[in-house]
């Protein structure tokens, strides 16, 4: 009996199909247009949502977002119109070009997210680091609203 190539018997395995249908599935919301093992030829320009923590910490909105692969100068923060604005773009590196490649999974291109605010925020008091892929912002949440009392006439 004939061996079947690693390829093609990776492929007759019942495993192997549960784990790409779970990646596809894991990956669903993000790429849609993706799901079910669909390839489409411009996978470079497809965009790519990076993953964000938000919680409060000491009057501080904190926001994190994991941006693995990039470079400080490729990244973007912005305050618009209330609203927190994170963009960027991961390059592709094309180091394996010449090589068989077997699986292609990390995604490169452009991102985008809004994160609305509810609170007004000064611009020249966010801080924002970038260290080790991970972006941490922190916005100054202002002061709670002391509840104003409001006199009511006794009729």
């Amino acid at each position: 009996m004939n061996k079947l190539p690693v390829k093609a018997e990776r492929l007759m395995e019942p495993s192997v199909w549960f784990d790409d249908l779970r990646n596809d599935f894991e990956q669903f919301w993000e790429k849609p247009w993706k799901a079910f093992g669909r390839k489409f030829k411009d996978m470079e320009t497809m965009p790519w949502t990076p993953k964000v923590d938000v919680f409060r910490k000491d009057n501080e909105l904190v926001v994190k977002a994991d941006l693995p692969g990039m470079k400080k100068e490729n990244v973007h923060v912005v305050l618009e119109e209330g609203d927190l604005i994170l963009k960027g773009e991961r390059k592709e590196e094309k180091e394996y070009k010449e090589e068989d490649v077997f699986r292609a999974e990390r995604i490169y291109g452009s991102f985008f997210r809004r994160l609305p605010l509810d609170f007004e925020v000064d611009p020249m008091k966010v801080n924002a680091k970038f260290n080790d892929g991970v972006l941490e912002i922190r916005l100054p949440m202002p002061p709670p609203e002391e509840p104003k009392a409001a006199p009511i006439t006794i009729q």
